[in-house]
């Protein structure tokens, strides 16, 4: 009996070990002995789960094709525009996987650069341009009948997004607050297999040994922050039809920019593709044909009831601009189904969602990808931030309500907030068909158009809803027009026109450029005038024309702000009679007048952007009324926005905030439980309890600061080159560097004289910001800073001194005023002689 049962063991052991496959060399499992005891997603790849790992399979046919990657934040940081699900961190990446023995590698390719009609420049570009190899995994099994391998995925654990940079940036944080990845509670999360894609999420762990970090503390402990990273390898898009277009810096849509190889004599290798979804008719013979490959957006059921009419009428009026074109039913806009099955991450949907943030950091934003091959869109969607009903509660409450109807106890209509849903939807969906901000737009309009109901409401505010445009709000007796931009302007039926035009005739994108070219011709015309992000870069100089600007109204900036001012002056100084009301705390007044100050800042900032500024223009030579391409804002437009500065910024008369109001802006005290002032024990989270330092408003810091902004961008180097240098190109007057320098003198520096007895808070804050401002270019000036311009500071100091000399043996001062100005004189005299260089 025992020597029975023994055979049957030994037989049935030989049974199994011969069913089995014999063990590979390289260690790599037969896949019918790894996918035994795995969890399977079929989807585009199959995605595996094993023993807490996740595995890609990647069929034969899949390995060195081309696929489309993109990587997003799967959970925000409740603010700080770290926001879950935005493309905007990262742009949609070619990706391949490449078999290299018993390791695949996930590969950028170099889609940089091109040669699309010349094979011979192709091969060569692959010798000298490099790829990116963002990660590499073992080969876990492989199915020796069909070529398929599995591999580990453990690569996309590592931080491919750099959201090391991304929370350095969103945190402000430093060396001794920075995260770091925490590999050891690093964890893969949800998994998703789909038609067209598959999507693996990876819960990253960042740590700091930081208390507590500015933005982080809505965590429950900020020191150990859970990060989800989001990677989607989807097909690219292969409609088969779609056709490239050229673009071109007259209109203002979005480009794909390669480097082309075709053609070695050409004066420029940049190709430049519109970025833009596959719209066209389906039958070009009829107008209007319905459009053979519909966007369809949904509105996800995160969206509250309420708002979704408003979003889905903005969405749906882009409509208009195609309809124009012949194209009908471009854009659909459905519920999110009532589907178990349905997903917002099938990149087949293109999804609108709802974000909360606290503090908010964007109203709206929209998603764009794009083949990286052809520009070609293929998903999109918009995140909605919940802050927009509160921002439009406080446009009314604080501006709209008190300037129009001489109250703010009406609630806000809400037709109010209706239109501020369009305005919103309309500027981010122009963003998914592909178009850029234009913020020369208001110029389109005079002031007359934009007080007239029956106007704004066919044309719009502005020319285009890609602008920042303000609330249109006029102080009486000025008529009002719309409030907002409710409707799509000139500018955006050209630009779709030429986005999206079918071109009869055209079988290639060469074939298509005379008609583009003829249609981007019109720039000089101000409704279909562009300019963009680049245009407002202020901060570093290179901005230069005052007409691109953001949040303003009208074809006369400087009138616009004027009136816009005296307006806001208005509601600050009887802002007491408004808030709070009874019962209501005075943090209500408080953040009205913050809100009131803001908005006057804003304006009373922009005219030192036309110091020194220069008139650009896009169009090419021939173009129909096409201006030079530089040409020096005159002289009298300048000296007229100097004497806007002088009295709405520098001058003691704009700032006679009465008492009664300051003492009105105290902010609510409310620690809650948990404070108790010591750094290791009991302190709150500083979302619960971040109070100012003062409790008073601090008015005076406040204004210098505005003072500060204005100072720094007229003596920036690259502005103060373009005064020296634009009487060069110019054979007008135009104002010059010294005219700036003896304006400011003479509007900073115009009190201190003999008679001088006095000098208020603001104006002394202003001069000793203005006198450092003069040392730093005498003594130390940034690089770039012409010469002239060291030797008028130099100059302007000796006449501040001398200035200073007179007012001190003048004998009528305060002792305040005495200090000061012994400080200043002080302060101006620490100048020597240049060094020769």
């Amino acid at each position: 009996m025992r020597t029975t049962l023994f055979l049957a063991a030994g037989l049935m052991a030989a049974a199994l070990f011969a069913s089995a496959s014999p063990a590979r060399a390289d260690g790599i499992e037969p896949y019918a002995k790894f996918s035994a005891g795995a969890q399977e997603q079929r989807g585009l790849f199959n995605v595996w789960r094993k023993e807490g790992k996740v595995y890609l399979e990647v069929a034969a046919s899949q390995l060195d094709a081309d696929f489309v990657e993109t990587i997003v934040p799967g959970n925000g940081l409740g603010g700080n525009f770290l926001v879950w699900g935005n493309t905007d961190h990262l742009p949609a990446m070619l990706v391949r996987f490449h078999r290299a023995g018993d390791k695949v590698a996930i590969v950028w390719p170099n889609t940089n650069v091109v040669a699309p009609q010349s094979a011979a420049a192709r091969l060569a570009l692959t010798y000298n341009f490099p790829q990116s190899v963002v990660g590499v995994g073992d080969v876990a099994a492989e199915d020796e009948k069909s070529g398929a391998v599995v591999f580990d995925a453990s690569a996309l654990l590592a931080d491919v997004l750099d959201m090391s940079d991304m929370l350095k940036g969103s945190l402000r944080t430093d060396a001794s607050s920075g995260y770091h990845l925490d590999a050891s509670k690093t964890l893969f999360g949800e998994t998703k297999a789909f038609p067209l894609n598959d999507l693996i999420e990876v819960n990253q762990v960042w740590s700091t040994d930081a208390s507590h970090v500015r933005g982080a503390d809505i965590a429950p402990d900020a020191r150990n922050l859970q990060m989800k990273v989001v990677y989607n390898f989807a097909q690219p898009p292969n409609d088969g039809d779609y056709r490239p277009r050229y673009a071109d810096d007259r209109v203002g849509l979005y480009d794909a920019i390669y480097l082309n190889y075709d053609r070695d004599a050409a004066a420029e290798r940049h190709l430049r593709y519109l970025v833009r979804w596959n719209i066209q008719p389906s039958d070009p013979t009829k107008n209007p044909s319905p459009s053979k490959h519909p966007i369809v957006f949904y509105l996800s059921n995160t969206i509250p009831e309420r708002y979704r009419p408003a979003i889905r009428e903005a969405v749906l009026k882009w409509n208009d601009a195609f309809l124009q074109i012949g194209i009908s039913d471009a854009i659909e806009v459905r519920d999110q189904p009532a589907d178990p099955a349905w997903d917002p991450d099938d990149i087949r949907y293109n999804v609108l969602r709802w974000v909360t943030e606290s503090p908010a950091s964007f109203g709206a934003d929209s998603q764009t990808l794009y083949d990286p091959r052809t520009g070609q869109e293929f998903r999109t969607g918009i995140l909605i931030s919940a802050d927009v009903p509160r921002e439009a509660e406080d446009g009314w409450r604080y501006v709209v309500d008190p300037v129009r109807n001489g109250r703010d106890t009406d609630p806000m209509p809400d037709s109010f907030l209706h239109d501020t849903w369009l305005s919103t939807i309309l500027h981010e969906t122009g963003h998914n068909l592909g178009m850029q901000h234009n913020f020369i737009g208001h110029r389109a309009y005079t002031a007359k158009e934009l007080q007239s109901a029956g106007f704004t409401s066919r044309f719009g505010i502005a020319s285009t809803v890609m602008e920042y445009a303000p609330t249109n709000v006029w102080p009486k007796p000025y008529g009002n027009g719309q409030y907002s931009q409710t409707v799509l302007g000139p500018y955006d039926y050209y630009a779709m026109k030429y986005g999206y035009a079918v071109i009869p005739g055209a079988r290639t994108p060469e074939d298509e450029l005379p008609t583009l070219r003829r249609w981007a011709s019109a720039w000089s015309d101000p409704k279909y005038r562009y300019a963009s992000d680049e245009d407002v870069s202020w901060q570093n100089g290179h901005a230069s024309d005052p007409r691109v600007e953001q949040g303003m109204l009208t074809n006369d900036e400087l009138g616009w702000c004027s009136i816009q001012l005296g307006m806001y002056q208005n509601l600050m100084q009887s802002v007491d009679r408004r808030f709070p009301r009874a019962g209501d705390a005075y943090q209500d007044e408080r953040d009205a007048f913050a809100y009131l100050l803001g908005s006057y800042g804003r304006c009373a900032t922009v005219p030192a952007h036309f110091v020194g500024g220069q008139y650009l223009s896009r169009a090419h030579r021939g173009d129909p009324n096409a201006e030079p391409p530089v040409v020096a804002v005159p002289k009298s437009v300048q000296l007229r926005a100097l004497d806007q500065l002088d009295r709405y910024l520098f001058s003691d008369a704009a700032w006679r905030v009465r008492p009664q109001i300051l003492a009105g802006l105290g902010y609510s005290e409310w620690a809650g439980y948990g404070y108790v002032g010591w750094d290791t024990y009991g302190n709150l989270p500083l979302w619960a309890y971040d109070p100012p330092e003062r409790h008073d408003y601090p008015i005076a810091q406040r204004i210098n600061r505005l003072q500060s902004a204005a100072l720094d961008q007229m003596l920036l180097p690259l502005v103060l080159q373009r005064l020296d240098e634009n009487q060069l190109l110019s054979t007008a007057p135009t104002l010059g560097i010294a005219d700036l320098f003896e304006r400011l003198q003479r509007s900073i520096f115009g009190d201190v004289t003999a008679k001088t007895a006095s000098l208020s808070l603001v104006r002394r804050n202003l001069q000793a910001t203005y006198a450092h401002d003069l040392v730093v270019l005498a003594t130390a000036p940034p690089k770039g800073t012409p010469a002239d311009a060291r030797a008028l500071a130099r100059f302007e100091l000796q006449q501040l001194r001398a200035a200073i000399d007179a007012a001190l043996r003048g004998g009528r001062l305060d002792a305040l005023t005495r200090a000061h100005l012994e400080s200043l004189r002080e302060q101006a005299a620490t100048t020597r002689p240049a060094a020769s260089s």
